[in-house]
């Protein structure tokens, strides 16, 4: 789900890395001391849940986890996946140093508002379950949504893989649900304090 330097234009990049720039501010003044230490865990979350390829057809999917993210930190998020992005770029090569903004977007907005959909009234009448599945299934929706429109209007040639990428993302959507599920499930049980509304 990582965005490569060079294949978006200059003018995509710098539009949506803008936003990214925006956000990345609001997370800043977001920040709470007594969510440091939970912020550097997610940070460390996403790192690791990104190794982990899980094959698919002819293709492999990984996991980003950033629903669950979003619902433990809120807009601390932007800064936890920031911090992710930028070592994954300069240690692993993972997505670029030029698309960092762009890749920031992706990740982190998705985290956003699945952190405003947990917090609503009406999705607290769901089936945990459900609710807990649909934190990991919509992070990864609303990523890959994202991920389509910004390649959609960059260039014209990437009309088609547009498309196809939500068929792909498919399988990484419903796989993302059933672990953000268990894992939340697990969170509830044995430290059921930071799963309450930020």
């Amino acid at each position: 789900m990582h965005i490569a330097d060079g294949v978006l234009t200059l003018e995509s990049t710098v539009v949506v890395s803008a936003i990214s720039l925006v956000c990345l501010y609001i997370s800043i003044k977001s920040i709470k001391d007594e969510k440091i230490t939970l912020a550097a865990a997610m940070s460390a979350m996403f790192f690791i849940a990104t190794f982990i390829h899980i094959p698919l057809g002819v293709t492999q999917i990984h996991l980003v986890l950033i629903g669950v993210i979003g619902i433990l930190i809120g807009w601390m998020s932007f800064i936890s996946i920031f911090i992710a992005l930028v070592l994954q770029a300069l240690l692993l090569g993972y997505g670029g140093v030029v698309s960092l903004g762009v890749n920031l977007f992706v990740m982190g907005m998705p985290a956003i508002i699945v952190y405003y959909l947990y917090n609503m009234e009406i999705t607290n009448k769901l089936n945990e379950k459900v609710k807990f599945f649909l934190v990991g299934f919509l992070g990864t929706f609303f990523a890959t949504l994202f991920l389509a429109i910004i390649l959609l209007f960059s260039k014209p040639e990437y009309e088609y893989a547009s498309y196809t990428i939500f068929i792909v993302d498919s399988g990484a959507m419903l796989i993302e649900g059933i672990i953000s599920m268990f894992l939340l499930q697990f969170i509830k049980k044995t430290y059921p304090k930071i799963l309450k509304a930020q």
